[in-house]
């Protein structure tokens, strides 16, 4: 063991701590607070993801979002959290795995019936709806 993991262990508490007590979650993983618990608490329900050795399931499932919302790299993620990327990978892993389990509950897919109005006259989304027209 390493002489500074007692410190990387503390910077992670720390850190997690930071992020469920302020509202600086946002920022951070762009998911509120209590949203993010909900998620959280949802997936330990179901049982594919469980703490890891010094890792909470919150932990993971905010490495997840990070990686997710800021499209970082697993190596800014380990510095981050001062974990290995390889320990990173197979957390982002495992709650991807989770949330692709649970599609039925967190992904709404589109019936193609209804199109968004902004999303109509949207430039960007033209060549998709242009039947609707």
């Amino acid at each position: 063991m390493s002489k500074f993991q007692p410190q990387k262990e503390r910077h992670r508490q720390e850190l997690m701590k930071y992020l469920v007590n302020t509202e600086e979650c946002c920022d951070i993983i762009c998911m509120g607070l209590e949203a993010f618990l909900q998620l959280c608490q949802r997936i330990k329900e179901t049982g594919f993801v469980k703490d890891a050795y010094r890792s909470t399931v919150e932990e993971q499932v905010a490495k997840f979002l990070h990686i997710i919302e800021h499209n970082v790299k697993n190596q800014s993620v380990s510095f981050f959290f001062h974990r290995f990327g390889e320990t990173v990978s197979h957390h982002f892993h495992n709650v991807l795995s989770a949330i692709l389990r649970l599609e039925g509950e967190f992904l709404i897919r589109p019936n193609g019936t209804v199109v968004e109005l902004h999303d109509l006259k949207n430039n960007r989304f033209y060549p998709y709806f242009k039947v609707c027209l």
